[in-house]
């Protein structure tokens, strides 16, 4: 517990809530299969995750960009901190559009 409270405080209560969303978002690609479901529980998988992920497809470059805008500006401590906050959501980013690739492939093959 005291772990995630250094990471909050490290990172933000924000971006630890949208590390979390990104996470949730990478577990859920798998289930995500093709056809849109307009009831029940599969419409998380057919229709929440995959306009969440496009959202968040924009969202993470906005704040990774941000960051380093900000890091440019700071010295020390405070550099290292915002520079690993910028290196850990690239990660997130490339896990997340590696792990959304076979559904976004299988989407632009059935516009043929």
């Amino acid at each position: 517990m005291e772990r995630l409270y250094r990471l909050a405080d490290m990172f933000g209560a924000l971006r630890v809530l949208l590390v979390l969303c990104v996470v949730v978002l990478i577990v859920a690609a798998p289930f995500s299969d093709g056809p849109a479901y307009t009831t029940g529980w599969p419409l998380v998988g057919s229709v929440i995750a995959p306009t969440l992920f496009v959202i968040m497809a924009f969202v993470l470059p906005l704040d990774i960009t941000m960051t380093l805008v900000f890091m440019s500006e700071r010295h020390g401590p405070e550099r290292c901190r915002l520079l690993r906050i910028a290196q850990t959501e690239a990660v997130l980013l490339v896990a997340m559009l590696a792990a959304w690739t076979p559904l976004v492939l299988r989407l632009l093959r059935t516009l043929d």
